[in-house]
């Protein structure tokens, strides 16, 4: 039995985040699918959050995907997936940073609020500056690519993968669109998503859309329960 298993959701792009790691230092590692809309009973006991990713590690738990990543590229330091100097690697976690506290942020601010011609507006050039951003403050800064830090791939570039892969998702239903002028970041994704770990584990755009459908149904539905009755 492998010494790594991976408790994952399929849909999951936080998972999605460490499976591409996995297998981008070609680890043997147990995958065990956990049902997020029917946990089992058992899960509390590996995810105090209740969440997945989850990285059991000779029988040690860690949690939370970043985290999780960190850990598996300093516990498995051939291939290495970070900077090699200080430097560098703050760099990296500041371009993390940015997915997490700025970019995903801004995508749930458009999907949030599509349904409201005003709110789309602004959300969709919210997001439009957030992609600026990361064009002329990040990868034209940051050298010739093709990865976001440089000729090789790194953590940065499986911190955003899943979340490009459904940016389709985000034009189709809520009409975000890539900047004329975001041309290397448009060039990162291209080149980005051909890394066999990524093209291992994305969705098609079908798949993502029923997710989402099915998501909202669900918080309707959770909605309209919570709801007092009318008298």
């Amino acid at each position: 039995m492998p010494a790594l298993e991976l408790f994952s959701f399929a849909a999951c792009p936080y998972a999605q985040r460490t499976r591409m790691v996995l297998a981008e230092k070609a680890l043997d590692f147990d995958l065990v699918e956990i049902d997020l809309h029917n946990r089992p009973a058992w899960f509390r006991e590996v995810s105090p959050y209740g969440k997945v990713p989850v990285l059991r590690h000779a029988g040690r738990i860690v949690y939370e995907s970043a985290i999780i990543n960190q850990y598996l590229d300093e516990a498995f330091p051939a291939q290495p997936l970070m900077p090699a100097d200080p430097w560098g690697r703050a760099v990296a976690r500041i371009w993390m940073d940015y997915c997490d506290s700025r970019y995903l942020p801004a995508v749930q601010r458009l999907m949030a609020g599509r349904g409201d011609a005003a709110r789309r507006a602004g959300a969709q050039e919210a997001l439009r500056e957030v992609l600026r951003f990361m064009e002329h403050e990040g990868l034209r800064k940051l050298g010739d690519g093709p990865y976001w830090l440089g000729p090789a791939p790194t953590l940065v570039d499986f911190h955003y993968l899943p979340f490009f892969e459904r940016f389709a998702v985000y034009q189709e239903l809520a009409g975000a669109d890539w900047p004329a002028d975001c041309t290397r970041l448009r060039g990162w994704y291209e080149a980005a998503g051909q890394r066999p770990s990524f093209i291992g584990t994305r969705h098609t755009l079908d798949f993502h859309l029923t997710q989402q459908r099915q998501l909202e149904a669900r918080r309707a539905a959770a909605a309209a329960t919570a709801r007092p009755a009318a008298t």
